[in-house]
């Protein structure tokens, strides 16, 4: 196995900017100073000549077109993120050549002059980054090894053109895509370096531009790190061949506008008062008659725990079997306290019995998704803890019948939903993070279960809502290792995918999702489900439904009143 410092060695490679000027929007320079805290050296300013300042010109403002003069308006007014706040960056910059180019136009294209073009190669660029400029074709694309990388705040198989993120809301999408791409003569069809799915943000256009552009600030880093490892592995061209999209006018601005209005609406009362309550359900079939076989779940199937009303739910089951006696591990949230334990919950199989929750685990911080592993006869638990910012192994002792902590796993991370089980000689780790919960899932590897753990080399190895953050314990069928996960892309715990993984080592992860399970209708918990876990014959699930609960309803008036005084102190 590689060693550690092996793994973070990384070669520096040298790039150019194509800019208007030493003036940033806030994501372009975050993106910058990530590459340059990678070791990637920016050693050449392309600049747009057409912003400098020319005293023989008079400046002539933009003309704003009428029909759509509402999106024009209020995209700097009412819809500007702080993404897009200018940063004066000219003392990053300092010392770095720049290098004014004039271009022809054509249409809509532009096209940078041969000798402009041919200064550029002189420096033996790695690749160029497109932050000015505009639809570019022609000798230009070829002028660095890797070409020149742009982004496109929408999927491309569905939206070229613009504004990003503004038709996902409009034609109600549940997920917002983008894309890191190395420019052709196609327009937002180039070869993607790095591709990502994020929840859209139906109530606040600024808020869903705000996380493209943030999220996606980091791509180039961490496409630029992986050439210097993997320098072959470039994706394919993109097919697309969706329509392109402008600018919109006024009465599609007005549309939109009473869309936002009532999306804001039912997001703040979901946000303040509909309570999620989850539930856990025993189905008597192994997992992958349950993940697999694609028939739908019905509400006959399952048998429902015993529901505590509005003072706490039960989710994220796993289980063992033990003396003929099934030991369901649970989150067991208290919303008075605010806070969760692990509880176990018996169920005798001679008897046909299940024991009330009996408190097995319980920190300081909130735990929960009791993963249940079992390794040379003992059985492991993992629960989320990330608000203590580490990953804890905890053995279950016999004698006492209780988890005792073994060792901590990973410290300093925020992880959410470690998931970890054995494959082809190693034990794997998978999570997602408190930061980004439900769209980038991290991988981490180890000769034991103990660890040491050790970062895949292509972290995070996936970013989509749809089918990310780990959602139960993965499980072999016919020689095929299948992965759950959640589909949050609707709502929080919307409903499981389940993944085949294809490819799984130190420096591969390929997966592609074979089925989906929603929630099970005709049961008291039909809006959502986001854990699937296997147990000998058995098959463990959970379910949600939303009721008002004065203990919610308390809880977030306080957090949002805590947040409205630390924003305006």
């Amino acid at each position: 196995m590689r060693d550690r410092e092996s793994q973070k060695k990384i070669y520096p490679l040298q790039f150019a900017v194509m800019c208007n000027g030493t003036a940033f929007q806030k994501w372009q320079a975050d993106a910058i100073q990530e590459l340059r805290s990678h070791g990637h050296k920016l050693i050449l300013l392309i600049r747009d000549a057409r912003s400098m300042p020319d005293r023989k010109l008079p400046k002539r403002k933009p003309k704003k077109k009428f029909r759509t003069l509402l999106f024009s308006v209020l995209e700097n007014r009412m819809f500007k993120p702080e993404a897009r706040e200018m940063v004066d960056f000219s003392a990053e910059l300092e010392g770095i050549i720049t290098l004014p180019c004039g271009i022809r136009t054509k249409g809509c294209s532009e096209y940078f002059y041969d000798p402009e073009v041919e200064a550029i190669k002189t420096f033996n660029l790695d690749f160029i980054l497109r932050f000015g400029f505009g639809i570019l074709r022609g000798d230009i694309l070829n002028a660095a090894k890797f070409g020149v990388w742009s982004f496109h705040h929408d999927d491309e198989m569905a939206y070229r053109g613009g504004p990003a993120g503004f038709w996902e809301i409009l034609n109600n999408d549940n997920v917002n895509g983008a894309i890191l791409q190395r420019l052709t003569n196609r327009l937002d069809a180039g070869m993607i370096l790095r591709k990502g799915y994020l929840k859209t943000v139906h109530h606040s256009y600024k808020g869903n531009i705000n996380q493209l552009l943030s999220i996606s600030s980091s791509w180039p880093a961490q496409v630029a790190d992986e050439i210097t490892r993997f320098p072959a592995d470039f994706q394919e061209l993109s097919p697309t061949d969706a329509p392109i999209y402008n600018i919109p006018d006024n009465l599609t601005m007005i549309r939109f506008l009473f869309k936002l209005f009532f999306n804001r609406v039912r997001f703040y009362y979901k946000e303040l008062v509909a309570a999620e309550v989850w539930n856990v359900g025993l189905i008597r079939k192994p997992v992958h008659e349950v993940a697999l076989e694609g028939a739908k779940l019905k509400s006959s199937d399952i048998q429902w725990l015993r529901h505590f009303g509005e003072t706490k739910y039960l989710a994220d089951p796993f289980g063992f079997i033990e003396r003929r006696k099934l030991h369901i591990m649970v989150e067991d949230y208290s919303y008075s306290k605010q806070k969760a334990s692990i509880s176990e919950i018996i169920y005798d199989l001679s008897r046909d019995s299940f024991s009330v929750p009996i408190r097995v685990i319980e920190e300081d911080e909130h735990l929960s998704y009791p993963c249940i592993v079992e390794d040379d006869g003992n059985i492991y638990c993992i629960p989320e803890s990330y608000r203590a910012a580490q990953i804890v192994l905890y053995r279950r002792n016999y004698s006492e019948e209780a988890f005792m902590e073994e060792t901590v796993l990973l410290s300093g991370i925020e992880a959410v939903d470690p998931t970890i089980f054995s494959h082809n000689g190693l034990w794997w780790l998978l999570f997602t993070t408190k930061k980004f919960s439900t769209t980038h899932l991290f991988v981490y590897y180890a000769e034991k279960i103990t660890g040491p753990f050790l970062p895949h080399l292509r972290n995070p190895v996936k970013i989509d809502i749809r089918s990310a953050r780990p959602g139960g314990f993965p499980f072999y069928y016919e020689g095929n290792l299948y992965r759950p996960a959640q589909d949050c892309s609707l709502t929080y715990g919307g409903s499981i995918v389940i993944n085949r993984i294809v490819r799984l080592t130190p420096d591969e992860f390929t997966e592609e999702i074979v089925n989906r399970i929603g929630p099970v209708k005709g049961t008291p918990f039909d809006k959502g489900l986001h854990t699937l876990s296997g147990v000998g014959n058995f098959t463990l699930i959970d379910g949600k439904k939303y009721r008002i609960n004065r203990f919610f309803f308390m809880s977030q008036m306080s957090e949002k009143l805590k947040k409205d005084y630390s924003e305006n102190a």
